[in-house]
């Protein structure tokens, strides 16, 4: 830049940017990303550049921005979106930002997610279909198991066994079956 006054010349070409402590780094991967809005990188350089350990509230980053209140939440909720940042509620009801630091990492839902996209066989619920029982086989189960001189209780304990089933609105099946017969073998019943 040349000096009006006397004519020297003195050339600033951001010398020292490295050492001095007044800029905030800005990852190129989000200054890049065409799915992040501007507004949303402009609040995420203004956190970053704060010192470690500030706490973040919404309304405090509202004032050093011209846009309003809802503006500067809608960014804050893009960043939490695309895992720049992460939110907690504080006891006192107010919300607390912090940028994360391996921003570049996946938060745990995201590896859920990335898991379940990749092996989406692994997560199905194993659905066990029993066959159904009837009174005929539960009676003739219970039969196996009981002694010889508890015979006679057969019938009672099968027709026990679809009473509890029917009041507690189970199906009788090889499940609740084996379940009743245990509690036969101890005793229970």
């Amino acid at each position: 830049m040349k000096s009006l006054l006397d004519g020297t010349t003195e050339w600033r070409y951001n010398s020292g940017v490295e050492e001095h402590e007044d800029y905030a780094k800005i990852p190129l991967e989000m200054i890049h990303r065409a799915d992040l809005s501007c507004k949303a990188k402009a609040v995420f350089a203004y956190m970053t550049s704060k010192p470690a350990n500030y706490q973040f509230a919404s309304k405090r980053i509202c004032k050093h921005f011209k846009e309003g209140y809802r503006a500067i939440l809608a960014a804050i909720k893009e960043l939490e979106e695309f895992g720049y940042l992460t939110k907690s509620r504080k006891c006192d009801g107010r919300m607390i930002y912090t940028l994360r630091e391996n921003w570049w990492s996946l938060t745990e839902q995201e590896g859920k997610e990335a898991l379940f996209d990749a092996f989406p066989q692994a997560f199905k619920r194993v659905i066990v279909k029993h066959e159904r029982v009837t009174f005929k086989q539960a009676q003739e189960a219970i039969l196996a198991v009981l002694q010889p001189h508890e015979v006679g209780r057969s019938y009672d304990l099968a027709s026990s066994y679809a009473e509890s089933c029917n009041s507690a609105e189970l199906s009788m099946n090889e499940n609740t079956l084996a379940t009743w017969l245990k509690h036969v073998k101890n005793g229970a019943i």
